[in-house]
């Protein structure tokens, strides 16, 4: 009874191998020639999307594109074409057409779903890759940050501060808010405001100003340099100063021109006066 079972068992193993067996061979009769036609599709294909990156790299390279605009458009091209590539390939392969439209659009909805709260970043990245309100090495402000622009990434950008800390401000804040960009212009312009005492003889005051910026090689405005007496406050009357000055030399000609102005001030005997209380004490 025992040799039956036995033998029962052995010839079910088998009729069960060479089901598989015949199986395998009907698929690869069937479906053999296309999942080789599949996969030969999906190899040339990826080293053509692999070719065509690399020439979208060099062709943006050559023309004046940020180097963070150059990674992100050869990645979205290259993705863009290997998907292109996987759906020929799968319909080499016997996928029917409305499976695939189904199965990408079911990613396309899951990734969309994951990412909503990222969106508005990577929008705001093309955006700011498109237009380009700053480049990699401007000085910017943005609210209460500032710094020069280390790289403009599809999420976020990163700047560098004065104080050598790493700030990452989300694409999305940076678009909805107001940006200072102090690079953007080859030249900047320095604002003074000079406090002098009230018994100084003002035209002579701004006559030394005058003299004395436009002299200076620091100052690129000098034959129209916008000098003023702007206000007349509690301790002292201001003078006010817009001096024009190289971009890459503004804290420099700042330093300067105050260190400049001081010993002049000291020379000509022009008071800086400070904000003071006078008390009167009143008699019985």
């Amino acid at each position: 009874m025992s040799g039956n079972v036995v033998e029962k068992v052995v010839n079910n193993e088998l009729d069960m191998t060479a089901g598989l067996i015949s199986g395998v061979k009907n698929f690869a009769v069937t479906k053999g020639v296309d999942i080789f036609q599949a996969i030969i599709i999906f190899s040339i294909g990826y080293m053509i999307c692999c070719w065509l990156r690399g020439v979208v790299r060099r062709l943006l390279a050559r023309s004046n594109v940020e180097p963070s605009a150059i990674s992100f458009i050869s990645e979205i091209i290259f993705f863009l074409c290997l998907a292109g590539v996987i759906i020929m390939a799968l319909s080499a392969a016997g996928v029917a057409p409305a499976t695939l439209a189904a199965a990408f659009g079911g990613i396309g909805l899951a990734i969309g779903l994951g990412l909503k709260d990222n969106i508005g970043n990577v929008a705001s990245g093309i955006f700011i890759l498109i237009f380009r309100p700053f480049r990699v090495g401007d000085y910017i402000k943005v609210g209460d940050s500032e710094g020069s622009v280390v790289d403009i990434r599809v999420m976020y950008t990163e700047i560098s501060t004065l104080g050598n800390q790493m700030i990452v401000i989300p694409n999305s804040r940076l678009t909805d808010s107001v940006i200072k960009n102090y690079s953007f212009f080859e030249t900047r312009n320095i604002e003074f405001t000079f406090d002098v005492a009230y018994d100084t003889d003002l035209a002579k005051c701004v006559e030394l100003l005058q003299k004395l910026f436009s002299a200076d090689a620091y100052v690129l405005n000098g034959a129209e340099l916008p000098i003023y007496v702007s206000s007349m406050g509690e301790s002292s009357i201001r003078i006010y100063v817009r001096a024009q000055v190289e971009r890459s030399k503004y804290n420099e000609a700042q330093n300067h021109l105050y260190i400049k102005v001081k010993n002049a001030f000291d020379e000509a005997g022009i008071e800086i006066p400070f904000p003071q209380l006078v008390v009167h004490h009143a008699r019985d």
